[in-house]
């Protein structure tokens, strides 16, 4: 009876000392957040108005020069309404709340001092070491550094220039997610981009954009003396895009000590002058000016078609050098005058493809490389010719076939036009033509 007894009052003690503790954290926090609370305090005003009493609440309305501080947070503006009990203030008339390095600038902003949220209905700017953020409506919270905007939302730096329906900001770690109709505009790389929702971290250089994707370089834009960049990029009459513009369900962009990088992922279309392409994956290195094409990717370029495992473009200065075809190589060339099934070939498993003025100079098919040539020639003459080597090399003049040569273990065969009653019998294997070539876009002004 001892022990059960002992055992009861050592339980009873347990849960007492667990009360106590309790109740002394729950004190604490009730005591700490009683501190917490600081009162919006007058600091100065060229005159009192009046003092209302309405339900126990006070009312107090203040005019000229008005000061209101609380903590860190400085809050001026030509009138203010203060409501005591409420620990809040409406500031009418250039307001200003300064917080550190932070401003906030409205015409009227209705503050709260209890959760320290500053809320705006007709136009809002916010500026810091960084950025400047504007907008129709919008809210910021001094404890959390967020704000959130609303219609007609921009932030601007330095790098760039965005647009959005929406913003959420946080102005401590320099992040911000936009979303509904976006638009962002480079300022030292003249790019142009636009999505449905983006993330931004300017301090890590990070760009990554969502649904709808499209991105643009910008080749020139005239600025009159008397238009900002604003109203410059807002209707876009004066900019003239680039012939590259790449759009994809994805678009990531970093820049790193100037080395530009761009990053398309999902349904990735291409269109840069007469090439276009298609492919799930894209990346751009702007040093260089190259582009690597992998997931199914397919490229059209005037007359040719050309497919392979992956697929690298490299156009310095932004004219065409080289194409290069790795893996499951294949090349379609078009010929109107040879007719619809007559369709020039070549295979192996590497192919480059070189370019002079943006035009075809020369394909080196490289390992089991194969070709199939539709002959029409001046004299008459007319086949199909059917060809193997280790490596097979066609050079052209003004867009026609100059020289075909074979290297190592090579075999021809001609097959004369009257026994051709088919063309596509002579097809290579995989041959697979395609007629989704996608059309260029333009950069939408609107939504």
């Amino acid at each position: 009876m001892f022990k059960f007894n002992h055992i009861i009052k050592l339980k009873n003690f347990a849960y007492l000392f667990i009360f106590i503790v309790l109740g002394f954290l729950l004190f604490s926090k009730f005591q700490v957040l009683a501190q917490e609370r600081q009162p919006i305090l007058l600091k100065n005003a060229d005159s009192l108005l009046g003092i209302t009493s309405n339900n126990n609440s006070q009312v107090r309305n203040f005019i000229g020069h008005v000061m209101f501080v609380q903590g860190s947070i400085v809050l001026t503006c030509d009138t203010a309404i203060q409501y005591i009990n409420e620990n809040r203030v409406e500031l009418i008339g250039k307001v200003k709340i300064n917080q550190n390095y932070t401003t906030i600038k409205s015409p009227k902003i209705n503050y709260t001092g209890d959760n320290k949220i500053a809320v705006a209905q007709d136009s809002i700017e916010i500026q810091d070491t960084a950025n400047t953020l504007r907008a129709k409506t919008g809210e910021y919270n001094f404890e959390t550094k967020i704000a959130h905007f609303k219609k007609n939302v921009s932030i601007e730096n330095d790098s760039v220039l965005i647009y959005s329906d929406e913003l959420i900001d946080n102005t401590e770690n320099n992040e911000s997610f936009s979303t509904g109709f976006v638009r962002v505009f480079g300022k030292k790389i003249r790019t142009a981009t636009v999505c449905d929702t983006l993330v931004y971290k300017p301090n890590q250089s990070f760009l990554l954009a969502y649904s709808n994707a499209g991105f643009f370089y910008i080749d020139s834009m005239r600025q009159n003396k008397d238009t900002t960049l604003h109203e410059t990029l807002t209707n876009l009459s004066d900019v003239r895009f680039d012939t590259l513009s790449v759009f994809s369900n994805t678009i990531f962009g970093n820049q790193v000590k100037g080395q530009e990088f761009y990053q398309f992922l999902d349904s990735v279309e291409i269109v840069r002058g007469t090439m276009s392409a298609k492919c799930k994956r894209a990346d751009y290195f702007k040093t260089g000016d190259s582009i690597l094409l992998t997931g199914t990717p397919i490229v059209w370029f005037d007359n040719m078609q050309l497919t392979g495992d992956t697929i690298f473009v490299l156009f310095p200065y932004q004219t065409i050098q080289k194409v290069k075809l790795l893996n499951n190589a294949f090349a379609l060339s078009f010929n109107d005058s040879l007719g619809v099934d007559k369709i020039n070939q070549i295979s192996g498993k590497y192919i480059d493809i070189f370019f002079e003025k943006d035009s075809v100079k020369s394909i080196l098919s490289k390992i089991e490389a194969s070709s199939v040539y539709f002959i029409k020639s001046d004299d008459g003459e007319s086949g199909v010719q059917r060809s193997g080597a280790d490596s097979i090399s066609i050079s052209f003049e003004q867009g026609n076939v100059s020289n075909i040569s074979w290297k190592s273990a090579a075999f021809i065969d001609y097959y004369p036009e009257k026994i051709v009653t088919n063309p596509k019998e002579f097809y290579l294997p995989k041959f697979n033509r395609r007629d989704d070539k996608p059309k260029k876009r333009i950069f939408p002004s609107k939504k």
